[in-house]
């Protein structure tokens, strides 16, 4: 009996050491990248923290590369899990692990799609109304708990599954254990439940990223193409609507005590009578030569009121065109709407794949769990977590800033 669980120890050991060599070089990689991903996140953190203006796209940057952060440190015990692979008797490592991969992996998914949906509004829709930085609080707070929500099943479907291992050199088996999916019969139901629920969820945000990001950038190219053909003319009217601005002193009480100026060389387009301006200046020449304090006083005709009113209104029209103008052309949001845009598509070629393996054909296929030991099997369902290291990268490709930072030692 001895002997038999002696050979049945070794045979688990010897296919255990076989299979880590052929996992070594993903083991490798992916500690140096978590490592990378621990640190990178952190310099994002305390960039964005207190070397950026605190708007809400930021703010949710800072709580990404939180989570983002979180999710690096998990590269911890996911690499104990492949690096016992077959002898991983450990089911409470199992469950806690793939429960806090879930939670947080989740929260970092559903936070780029809040990005998405305010880089959109902030391009395409920039008066309409806005999610505010005293909104952020709350959505967080709502991402967290419905992530953990989510997460909390993965205690319930992950388990360590028994399997048969055997040896061609030794016509014996035996029995180890991989932390997966379970195969419990009595499961299989809220499992494909589950997994179809994420699948969804995953679907719903991919297609809403990829259409606000598509819409986003179509604007940016738009405005940036009529930017460089209008941009003579535009510097013009600014000029001339600052030269305004800057001569105005009469007031039109009659559509609420806005204030305008009127100028000698602007009584035209504000619409004074030149009879009106006349007679006041005769006015004002008759009351000086009798020494009379009498204020001046302007004459303004029906034109006046009309045109007044158009003006105002004109104006209106001209400062939101300008601020609209100014905001989709500013170079800090269209750098950090092609950034987050980025860090979207690197989410979802790392989701990709994972899906594949995980979902379709482990669970809904059927392929068996050697399918999922195989290097590249296990490269790929770590892949999510890769996401969370790749973030900091592309914060610092896209952003000279942030390059700026690193460059000047912090």
């Amino acid at each position: 009996m001895q002997d038999s669980n002696k050979s049945g120890d070794d045979i688990l050991y010897r296919t255990q050491h076989q299979k880590f060599m052929r996992l070594l070089p993903v083991i490798v990689c992916i500690a140096i990248l978590g490592a990378v991903g621990i640190i990178g996140n952190i310099l994002a953190m305390i960039f964005y923290t207190t070397k950026s203006k605190r708007t809400t796209t930021v703010n949710l940057i800072i709580i990404l590369s939180i989570v983002d952060f979180m999710v690096c440190l998990l590269v911890i015990p996911n690499l104990v899990l492949v690096v016992l692979n077959v002898g991983n008797n450990q089911t409470f490592l199992c469950k806690v692990t793939f429960f806090l991969n879930h939670w947080t992996i989740a929260s970092s998914i559903i936070l780029l799609w809040v990005i998405s949906i305010d880089r959109h509004r902030r391009i395409c829709k920039p008066f309409a109304k806005q999610i505010t930085i005293h909104a952020v609080k709350y959505i967080v707070a709502g991402i967290i708990t419905f992530s953990f929500a989510l997460g909390i099943r993965n205690l319930i479907i992950y388990d360590t599954v028994a399997i048969e291992i055997s040896t061609s050199s030794i016509n014996r088996t035996t029995t180890g254990y991989c932390c997966t999916v379970t195969d419990d019969p009595d499961l299989n139901i809220i499992v494909y439940s589950l997994n179809s629920l994420d699948v969804l969820i995953i679907l719903v945000i991919w297609v809403t990223i990829i259409v606000t990001y598509s819409n986003a950038i179509f604007i940016l190219m738009k405005q940036r193409h009529r930017m460089k053909r209008e941009s003579p003319k535009v510097q013009h009217n600014i000029k001339r609507k600052q030269s305004i601005t800057e001569t105005s002193s009469v007031t039109c009480d009659t559509d609420g005590g806005r204030d305008w100026n009127i100028s000698e060389d602007l009584d035209v387009s504000r619409g004074v009578d030149k009879e009106s301006s006349y007679r006041d200046n005769n006015d004002k020449a008759q009351a000086s030569q009798e020494g009379s304090h009498r204020p001046p006083v302007l004459t303004l005709n029906p034109r006046v009121l009309t045109v007044c009113n158009f003006s105002k209104r004109n104006a209106n029209d001209i400062i939101k065109s300008d601020v609209k103008l100014v905001a989709v052309k500013s170079v800090i949001e269209r750098n950090l709407t092609i950034m987050m845009f980025a860090a979207s598509m690197v989410f979802i070629l790392c989701f990709a794949p994972y899906f594949v393996i995980r979902v379709i054909m482990r669970v809904y296929l059927g392929i068996g769990i050697d399918f999922e030991m195989k290097t590249g099997s296990q490269f790929a369902l770590l892949l999510p977590i890769l996401n969370s290291v790749f973030n900091p990268v592309i914060y610092c490709v896209f952003n000279p800033d942030f390059r700026k930072f690193l460059k000047c030692g912090f």
